[in-house]
């Protein structure tokens, strides 16, 4: 009997473990889950345009229940929703971020949520100096191009942190 009984928990004690293996190779990603990423080269509003994508790269694994679920070099992309060049007068660049997708080490794309606004350097010098009164000699400059605001940049060296819109279930091919 003592047989049966030690055959019996063994068996059990082997199922168990063969049972929790398959569940360990599945795990719930949470929303809002943080992904950093970086433009893999450098960008300027005066280069780009609206509805364009950034490629970038995930900067660090992320490990979910002890999973790899997004790997460090990983792929990602990043939405301009609105991009302007640098005007006259001092007027800066803007380039507008919204949204994203980044891949997973399955390269399945879950959609990400970042809302960013990038500006560049106003030059604020000519304003000064307009209202000194030196509006004859610096108009005519300022308005045929001579002083303009500096270009929105992303750089690669910039990290930007984005989240998971919605809860996945990642199970590892």
């Amino acid at each position: 009997m003592k047989k049966i009984l030690t055959m019996f928990v063994a068996t059990l004690f082997a199922f168990q473990f063969t049972g929790l293996s398959c569940y360990a190779k599945s795990t719930t990603v949470k929303n809002n889950t943080s992904i950093t990423v970086a433009s893999k080269e450098a960008h300027s509003s005066k280069t780009l345009s609206t509805g364009e994508k950034i490629e970038c790269i995930i900067l660090e694994d992320v490990i979910v229940n002890n999973q790899t679920v997004f790997k460090k070099g990983g792929r990602a992309t990043l939405n301009v929703v609105n991009s302007k060049k640098a005007k006259f007068a001092g007027i800066p660049g803007e380039i507008t971020v919204a949204g994203g997708e980044v891949f997973d080490t399955n390269n399945q794309g879950h959609m990400v949520t970042i809302n960013q606004v990038i500006t560049g350097e106003e030059k604020t010098w000519p304003k000064v100096c307009l209202g000194c009164g030196i509006f004859i000699i610096l108009a005519p400059l300022m308005l045929f191009g001579f002083v303009k605001g500096g270009q929105a940049e992303i750089s690669p060296v910039q990290t930007r942190q984005v989240f998971l819109n919605q809860d996945f279930v990642f199970k590892k091919d």
